[in-house]
């Protein structure tokens, strides 16, 4: 029973009150009690001084590890039982965990933690299982086989914290094997469970708007230097002394841009245009359109061409082309197309270059800067492919040697200076095996072996998806229309648009791992019952 006692006494003359409840004498009764008690003050307390010290120290990779340990230690009972929650959180999360050498991905840290604990969680326990695809499975292990024997043939992975600079060959590049690793770890990690059917909005929500804050990398110009702190969470995209250079419609911002396509993917993905334009929530259409313009402002092609891409697909795969809205799209099209012939120069800067591949009249800035993103990727495409050939066997992996260093130090780098180089696929990008081509990516990188792994993986990936749209639950129809849709769309961008290899596996084996945990597998048609022929009724004899 809970009790409480007031003892009362008068100490040098002063009165004083005492408090003591049934933990106390439950303490006192009970010697174990007592000693884990004591155990717990002997583990927090000298801790807790340790990290008071460490706090007046200056920031360094020793102090931030200790008290990110310590904080890690703290929420590790919150993380082993909401790992799998956590981890769908965090693998669209554009933050970064900064306190860990190489300040990694929010995304690798938290597949690693939940791949882990859902590991040991099936080995105690033998009703946890993963959801078996095997049609999945063997590409992502076929790839994973091709990385690893090509980074053993060709030096090493390269990654410093294990040494690689040494030991391996290789001084850099272990920052692409290990996204490419943690990209085929997502989808175990995100296939170790079935998501519950009375949760599934809240894991649809924690899918699509986890890279919401991404514009806080935006506004590192904007903020005061109290709040500068939020920035090693979250890394600047655009840094300027003062705030004189931050113009919105001129300044490019890629993270405002991002922070719009998740608001507008999310909407796609959770009510489809069926529910956007049909439905009886006068908000979704207005909050869709500021979406759609906002994405925009960070002056990418690439993000209006997928944006235009997505609405049209989804227009046909949710039969949106047999109701009224097949001429009201045509009519607005038309007119849209016919306004921004007169007053595309009166659009902010960052909207003319996204309507850069258009035959318009834009402003000449504009349209150089544009042109010149496109040329210099040209240029190094154009010298690579002479090369493609001695890279068909055996690819040349991501590791870089110090010559490669230096020459990244000594050439132009990205879009400037291309014209005075011999030859682009010696400039810093192409020895970065930053090559923005899919197929680039993956043939000089992995060889042919790494390109017939992708296409495995683009297949399966899209028959995941398409038979999980097809055969699935009705009340996952929207969401598995998008997938499948994203996912069409994906392949189709990463052979002809742009691509990296050691992002798109990752980002195809996310889309198939959630659909799956969705549905709890791949669904297929259903079968029949069988029906059994009843004999006729005989007629009766008069």
């Amino acid at each position: 029973f809970d009790f409480r006692i007031r003892i009362e006494f008068r100490l040098r003359r002063a009165p004083c009150v005492v408090y003591a409840d049934s933990t106390f004498f439950y303490m006192m009764t009970n010697p174990a009690a007592a000693i884990r008690m004591l155990i717990t003050y002997a583990v927090s307390i000298p801790l807790a001084i340790l990290v008071g010290y460490l706090l007046t120290e200056p920031a360094s990779y020793g102090t931030l590890g200790v008290i990110g340990l310590v904080v890690a230690l703290v929420f590790s009972p919150i993380f082993i039982k909401w790992h799998y929650p956590i981890m769908v959180f965090g693998i669209g999360c554009p933050a970064t965990v900064f306190f860990l050498v190489g300040n990694p991905p929010l995304w690798e840290v938290v597949v690693i933690l939940s791949l882990g604990i859902a590991i040991v969680e099936r080995a105690m326990n033998s009703d946890r299982r993963f959801i078996s695809v095997p049609g999945m499975t063997w590409p992502l292990l076929f790839i994973l086989g091709v990385v690893l024997l090509t980074a053993k043939l060709t030096g090493g992975i390269g990654l410093h914290a294990l040494g690689g600079g040494v030991a391996g060959g290789s001084i850099g590049g272990g920052k692409k094997y290990v996204a490419l690793f943690c990209g085929i770890a997502m989808y175990f990690a995100l296939t170790s469970r079935g998501i519950p059917r009375a949760k599934r909005n809240l894991y649809i929500g924690l899918f699509f708007l986890a890279g919401t804050p991404a514009f806080i990398s935006d506004l590192f110009p904007l903020l005061p230097s109290p709040l500068n702190y939020i920035n090693w969470l979250f890394p600047p995209t655009y840094a300027t002394e003062g705030d004189s250079g931050f113009i919105l419609g001129t300044t490019r911002l890629g993270a405002f841009s991002t922070t719009a396509n998740v608001l507008f993917s999310f909407m796609l993905a959770r009510f489809g245009l069926r529910g956007i334009f049909l439905g009886n929530r006068l908000w979704r259409l207005p909050l869709f359109i500021l979406f759609f313009l906002l994405s925009l402002l960070g002056g990418f092609r690439i993000t209006l061409i997928g944006n235009l891409a997505y609405i049209g697909i989804l227009f046909f795969l949710e039969g949106l082309h047999r109701t009224r809205l097949l001429m009201i799209f045509a009519f607005v099209g038309i007119l849209g197309a016919a306004l921004l012939v007169p007053f595309a120069t009166k659009l902010p800067y960052t909207f003319q270059r996204s309507l850069a591949f258009l035959p318009l009249n834009i402003d000449p800035v504009a349209r150089a800067d544009a042109d010149g993103s496109v040329e210099w990727r040209y240029q190094m495409w154009r010298d690579l492919w002479p090369k493609v050939p001695q890279y068909l066997l055996l690819g040349k992996g991501y590791g870089l040697t110090v010559e490669d260093y230096q020459m990244i130090g000594q050439g132009t780098f990205a879009r400037g200076g291309l014209a005075e180089q011999m030859d682009a696929s010696e400039g810093s990008l192409a020895i970065a095996n930053d090559y923005h081509s899919g197929p680039f990516s993956t043939i000089i990188s992995f060889g042919i072996w790494g390109g017939f792994g992708m296409l495995w993986l683009m297949v399966a990936v899209v028959r995941v998806t398409y038979r999980n749209y097809k055969y699935g639950d009705p009340e996952l129809k929207t969401v598995n229309t998008f997938l499948f849709m994203a996912s069409a769309y994906g392949v189709f961008g990463f052979l002809f648009i742009f691509g990296a290899f050691q992002n798109d596996v990752g980002g195809f084996a996310k889309a198939a791992a959630f659909s799956i945990a969705l549905n709890w597998g791949v669904r297929g048609p259903q079968r029949e019952p069988a029906t059994t022929l009843k004999p006729l009724p005989q007629p009766q004899p008069a």
